[in-house]
């Protein structure tokens, strides 16, 4: 399993943690702890599971425009290399033309 798959659960069970540590440190009845304690459960799964989205295509939008810059040094390399053949064959004629006459 992916480790970017985890961030939602993992927002959602921390806040559940600290929430239920500080309704037992602040003396609520279990009767009060369960319903604020599942909706910030369900509060922070939803948040975390948005900022799971948001960081998921922000990575694949950075890796789309590395791949894009990947390619185009790789064509400008490859128009550098044809050229630099190309100069060197007329460099080959010019000799062989200099030796004809």
């Amino acid at each position: 399993m992916k480790k970017d798959k985890l961030f939602a659960p993992f927002l959602m069970l921390l806040a559940g943690a600290v929430v239920s540590l500080m309704m037992y440190f602040f003396h609520y009845s279990t009767k009060e702890m369960l319903p604020i304690l599942l909706a910030v459960l369900l509060v922070f799964y939803i948040a975390g599971s948005f900022i799971q989205m948001k960081v998921n295509s922000f990575v694949r939008q950075i890796k789309e425009e590395m791949a894009a810059k990947v390619a185009k040094e790789a064509e400008e390399a490859q128009e550098i290399s044809e050229s630099m053949e190309a100069g060197e064959k007329a460099a080959d004629d010019g000799i062989q033309m200099d030796g004809v006459t």
